[in-house]
């Protein structure tokens, strides 16, 4: 009888003890795991559409787009085939090309989408794509790049916030806010009453020729960003920065909100661009400031399409475009 409640009980330990093993494995787990959501939230990864994995050679259209990262060194390069791609080790201050095809060097400054990321034991993989298409010799689109920075292990299985953003973006440097943090008040706020007596401050120090650093060092992250061509618009409260060719070129003070642009397509999916820049896929919604505009949506077998659009100052307009084959 005792032999047979032995056996019987068997089962239920060997069930508990694996159950307390997958327990331990999965907390070991999880520092990694919180960090790949935090390096997904801090970047805000940009959605590709379903022939990103290569089955069509180069990738489709972004479905959403998320945050920009910009290239703060030289020695990254890029492919306009996202198989192809280079991978490129970085280790401190150094980079190897690995594989891949180089059909491009980046500049300081370039511009990119982070499309994915991955956490491994002692290296983070950011793969990242171009936010404008680049003619190279072979050809013209946007470019893609995969890129391996490697920490020590404890960093990675510490999480260490510290030590890895500051690696990170002496290579690539977010430069759009993410939007808790850019339309949160912080707690220790003014009051409202306050706030215009605080404002003249940052915003007299401002002079024509500032760079872009600069006016983000004077007046700290702007609530929205939007970009045409060479011009930036940088929205503050009660003002509005224009940058043109990455310097200060003048301050609108009007208080105008940007306007609300809504681009559709029959079908959905097409690419929309504004002059050269591409700045989503429809369906879409722009917000930017006043001013006219170039609207282009491009789709692979259907003819383009194209309207110049005037905005005015706080409105909102929806463009519903048929495409044709």
């Amino acid at each position: 009888m005792l032999l047979r409640s032995a056996l019987k009980i068997l089962p239920l330990v060997f069930a508990l003890a694996a159950a307390s093993s997958a327990q331990k494995q999965g907390s070991g787990a999880s520092p990694r795991a919180e960090l790949v959501q935090i390096l997904q939230q801090r970047y805000r990864l940009t959605s590709i559409g379903p022939s990103f994995l290569g089955l069509k050679g180069r990738a489709g259209p972004a479905r959403q787009v998320g945050g920009v990262v910009e290239a703060r060194r030289t020695g990254l390069y890029g492919s306009l085939e996202q198989n192809g791609c280079p991978a490129m080790n970085v280790r401190g201050e150094s980079v190897e090309v690995t594989r891949g095809n180089k059909d491009m060097a980046f500049a300081v400054g370039e511009q990119f989408y982070v499309h994915s990321v991955h956490v491994g034991q002692d290296v983070i993989t950011l793969g990242v794509v171009t936010t404008r298409s680049i003619t190279t010799p072979r050809g013209t689109g946007r470019l893609w790049a995969v890129a391996n920075f490697f920490f020590p292990a404890e960093s990675i299985s510490n999480a260490d916030i510290g030590a890895i953003f500051g690696a990170l973006d002496q290579w690539l440097l977010p430069v759009m806010p993410r939007p808790a943090v850019a339309v949160v008040p912080a707690p220790v706020a003014p009051p409202p009453p306050l706030a215009p007596a605080a404002a003249p401050a940052p915003r007299a120090a401002l002079q024509a020729g500032m760079t872009r650093q600069e006016v983000l060092a004077a007046l700290g992250a702007p609530q929205r960003e939007a970009s045409y061509g060479p011009r930036v618009w940088l929205t503050y409260a009660g003002m509005v920065v224009v940058l043109e060719n990455g310097s200060l070129a003048s301050v609108d003070r009007s208080g105008q909100p940007p306007s609300k642009v809504t681009v559709r397509s029959e079908p959905d999916g097409a690419d929309v661009y504004l002059g050269t820049n591409f700045v989503g896929s429809t369906p879409a919604t722009l917000e930017l400031p006043t001013g006219i505009y170039k609207v282009s949506l491009r789709l692979n077998g259907y003819k383009d399409w194209q309207r110049e659009v005037q905005v005015p100052g706080g409105s909102e307009l929806t463009l519903r475009a048929h495409l044709e084959k």
